[in-house]
This record gives structure tokens, C-alpha cells and sequence, in this order.
């Protein structure tokens, strides 16, 4: 594509929650001299750090998205840092307007959304850069090239779990979350679709569904030990149309904290990938190394080819973030389990207390070691399939 000329200038909705990180990120590619931040927009007063920011770079503060795109013309790029159900309206605005965007993960929680933003994004000449921070490590290629590959000496399969604590403040920090549906809009918030999603794209592109593969069979279980509309702990299994599949198990209600990792293994070994970091653990044929990576800025990757300068590239450009999509909505399609209160041990108090799910360690452990769904496993509080159990499996769309 053709480049602009200069620094790409570039509006940022949300301030605060991750959009602080992007404003940090924007403020170091603008003293790099690859962007500059024009304008950003966010309900809420910009804070002390963030006041600094903008009067430095000499960005225009508005409390409307809309007005800031109505009256900043000179606008390049959208970075969208806001709740869920709004992503689909700011991304269509940004199209209609021929602006590049950045747009948190997940990118929009329909299909439907997904697949007429997609058309109007390329009809309009528009990139799309998603937000999925671990896709710009060089340890993902490396997967990849594992799954491709003999290193682990035949079919591979690939899991990720993940097991956090969030306290009950999580859910009440503004009205979308735990949220299926908002003043009529689909937020499908959730432990799949939010705090773990990176866990789930990470499956998505090492089981190689990242090229519009779609999903050819799908069966979960969502369950909540907070007082909630989405699930808080769940597993999922997921076969995808060419032959490969992956299994994801987490939790918000924790035993033992254990940070989010991605493991794919094969009759010869397994490597595992702790997406947080850049490094792959490799146990091999009676070895173990490990081998570090590099990471690249998602938004410096869009600027720099929105700028036309060499070698850019997106490490997650909005097609490749379907399959993700497709999973959400098949998840979103089936019930959440309220778990017996008996089974729920809450630690702390008032807004900070948080809720141990007991068992649920070795309901992790267990479907990510065989596979197999909660419901399955030895595990009380989970229901085997049935009407209202929250496990169903489907066919190809």
C-alpha cells in the first residue's frame, strides 16, 4: 500500500483500563517519530499521568467519540480501547471514514458483526490490526513451525489453561462486566472471551485455523461461582474443519494461582509457552531448553505500514481473528451452570473477597492433561450433558 506522509496521526478512544497502556505506547512511538497522537476520547476525565501525556503531545481531549471523528479530519488511525459491545459501532465509523484501526480483543462478539465489518473494511481500503498483544511474539512462529514440523515426532495436540483469581470488584467495575447482553447489545463478556481470550487465539493460530478455517465440531461447559450472567470457569473442546483440534480449561476461581501457558505435545516431547512471557520450554527426546523471542508493538507494526515504511507487517489482522469469533458465538450459545454454593469458599471481604471454586484445580489439570470435559471427570459441582448442562456439540457452519 501507498504510505501517508509523515507520522500517521492517530485518535485513541478509552483512556483508561488498557487504553492507558496504548496511551504509554503512543507516547513512545511519538518521541520515535512514527506516530503522533491527534486526539483521543473517553467519558471520564483523563488522570494526572495521563493529563501529562496529552499536554506534552499536544493532543485535543473530547468526552464523544463521534465528535472527535466528526471534527478531527486529519485523522489516520483509530485505536479502539473500550467495552466490548461497543467495538462493532466505533470499527464501522472508523471504515466508513477510510481510517486504519487498532480495535482491542475480542474484536466483535458476532459473526455477523465480524463478517459485514470485515467486508467493510476492505471495501473501504481500511487495515485492521487486533489487539491480541501475544500474537506479535516471534515464539508463536516458533509454535508453528512445531505443530508443522517432526520435532515432537508425530500428531500434536495442543491445550491452554489457565487459573486466576478475580475479586468480587472485578464484576462491579462498570456495568458491562459479566455481562451477556447490555441495554439490548451482545457484550458476551466472560473468562473465554476476555481475561483468557489470548489463551483461546493462541490455540486458534497454533492448531493453524488463523487462515478462515472454521470450526467442524464444538462442546463445552461454562459454569459461575460468582453471581454473574457469564461463566467464570469452563473448558472447551474444539475440532477445526482441516483435521487439527485444541482443548482450553480456566478459571477465575482458583485454588492455586497458576499463570496462563500453551502447551502443544506429541509423542516425542511437548513445548510449553507461558504467553505472558516470550519464552518457549522445550522437554525433547530426554532434553529441556528453553529459547527466548522477541516481541513487537501491535500499534507500531499498524503505523509503520500505514506509513508505507519496509518490511511492515500485522502479526493479527482482523482475518485472522474469525475462527476466535466463531468460538465465542458457539459458547455464547449454550447455558451457564451456577455452581452449589456448598462447593464455593469465599476469602476476604466486601468488594476484595473472592470466590475458591474446590476441585477446580484438578478439573484444569484434568481436561488439559486428557481432554476430556469437567463433566467427565471426577469433579462434584460439574453436570454431566443434559439439557441445561452447558456441553453441546456441533457440526460445521
Amino acid at each position: 500500500m501507498a504510505g501517508i506522509h509523515g507520522a500517521p496521526a492517530v485518535g485513541l478512544v478509552g483512556l483508561h483500563g488498557y487504553g492507558a497502556s496504548h496511551l504509554r505506547e503512543l507516547d513512545r512511538l511519538a518521541g520515535l517519530g512514527q506516530a503522533r497522537l491527534a486526539a483521543c476520547a473517553d467519558v471520564v476525565a483523563p488522570g494526572e499521568e495521563a493529563t501529562a501525556v496529552l499536554s506534552r503531545l499536544g493532543a485535543e481531549h473530547f468526552t464523544d467519540w463521534r465528535l472527535m471523528l466528526g471534527q478531527r479530519h486529519d485523522l489516520d488511525v483509530l485505536v479502539v480501547a473500550t467495552p466490548l459491545h461497543l467495538h462493532a459501532d466505533m470499527c464501522r465509523a472508523a471504515f466508513e471514514r477510510g481510517l486504519h484501526v487498532l480495535v482491542e480483543k475480542p474484536p466483535f462478539v458476532s459473526l455477523e458483526d465480524f463478517d459485514a465489518l470485515s467486508a467493510l473494511a476492505s471495501r473501504k481500503g481500511a487495515l485492521c490490526q487486533v489487539g491480541f498483544q501475544s500474537t506479535g511474539s516471534a515464539a508463536l512462529g516458533r509454535l508453528h513451525q512445531v505443530v508443522a514440523g517432526s520435532e515432537l515426532a508425530g500428531p500434536v495436540e495442543v491445550v491452554a489453561a489457565g487459573q486466576w483469581r478475580r475479586p468480587r470488584s472485578y464484576w462491579y467495575r462498570s456495568r458491562w462486566a459479566g455481562r451477556e447482553v447490555l441495554d439490548g447489545a451482545l457484550v458476551r463478556d466472560g473468562a473465554f472471551s476476555n481475561p483468557f481470550a489470548h489463551a483461546v487465539m493462541n490455540c486458534v493460530l497454533a492448531a493453524g485455523a488463523g487462515t478462515g478455517e472454521r470450526v467442524a465440531a464444538f462442546a463445552a461447559e461454562r459454569y459461575r461461582a460468582n453471581p454473574i450472567e457469564v461463566e467464570d470457569t469452563g473448558c472447551m473442546r474444539v475440532e477445526l474443519a482441516g483435521g487439527r483440534s485444541f482443548v482450553v480449561a480456566l478459571t477465575l476461581c482458583a485454588e492455586e494461582v497458576e499463570p496462563p501457558a500453551l502447551e502443544v505435545r506429541g509423542p516425542g516431547g511437548q513445548v510449553v509457552w507461558p504467553y505472558e512471557t516470550d519464552a518457549l520450554q522445550f522437554s525433547v527426546g530426554g532434553r529441556s531448553w528453553q529459547e527466548h523471542f522477541e516481541r513487537q508493538s501491535l500499534l507500531g507494526q499498524l503505523v509503520d505500514l500505514v506509513a508505507g515504511r519496509p518490511g511492515a507487517g500485522l502479526s493479527c489482522p482482523l482475518e485472522r481473528s474469525r475462527p476466535f469469533v466463531e468460538v465465542v458465538e458457539l459458547l455464547h450459545s449454550l447455558p451457564v451452570r451456577e455452581v452449589p454454593p456448598e462447593h464455593v469458599r469465599w476469602h476476604g471481604e466486601g468488594m476484595e473477597a473472592y470466590p475458591v471454586l474446590a476441585g477446580v484445580g484438578g478439573a484444569v489439570h484434568g481436561t488439559s492433561r486428557t481432554g476430556r470435559l469437567f463433566s467427565q471427570l471426577d469433579v462434584p459441582w460439574a453436570v454431566p450433558g443434559g439439557p441445561g448442562a452447558g456441553c453441546v456439540t456441533t457440526g460445521a457452519r
